[in-house]
């Protein structure tokens, strides 16, 4: 992907023409930073709105992006993209977790669930948690904890004396392993 476009010339287009050089961002790279959100959350459409809407960040910032900077404007663009898709992503888990009934059985207030969709959220659950225990004792803990008691990475690090940064690693891992397992059986 690199070498697409001269960063400097590029700022100062984006300083005086901002249509033009978000057009020429869209042309040389929409296809590649859809293949980067969809690689992180596993949905076309969705992968193609989180561009979108990156373009459009891209535009409200153009007078930021157009000042000097050492960093490429694509170093910024596949960042914004990735932030984007992984906040996305989360989301999304934290939603499906909810609307199935998720793992503590909880639901929204006021939806209504047949028993036959609460009986499968909770098989579905009870087979998420069975694959969770076959995990490294670390991860299994780490993400149990997020999942279970919604800790955030900085409580479980406390309480598990270690640093943020292990108990980080430790959940991208554990995440990776997740997604694997139900890209195979989902």
């Amino acid at each position: 992907m690199s070498g697409f476009i001269d960063n400097e010339r590029f700022r100062k287009l984006l300083l005086s023409v901002p249509g033009k050089a978000i057009a020429i961002l869209y042309d040389n790279y929409y296809h590649v930073l859809v293949s980067i959100s969809e690689s992180l959350v596993h949905h076309r459409k969705a992968a193609e709105d989180i561009v979108q809407e990156t373009f459009i960040h891209v535009w409200e910032q153009h007078r930021k992006l157009g000042q000097h900077d050492e960093r490429s404007i694509e170093h910024y663009l596949v960042r914004v993209v990735r932030n984007k898709s992984i906040s996305y992503y989360k989301e999304r888990l934290r939603r499906d977790r909810y609307s199935s009934a998720g793992m503590n059985g909880r639901e929204f207030a006021g939806e209504e669930q047949s028993a036959e969709s609460r009986l499968i959220g909770m098989e579905m659950s009870r087979e998420i948690r069975r694959v969770i225990a076959t995990f490294p004792r670390r991860e299994t803990e780490c993400l149990l904890m997020r999942i279970d008691e919604e800790m955030t990475t900085q409580q479980i690090a406390d309480r598990l004396n270690v640093s943020k940064k292990a108990v980080e690693r430790s959940l991208t891992s554990a995440n990776r392993r997740l997604r694997k397992y139900l890209k195979r059986h989902g």
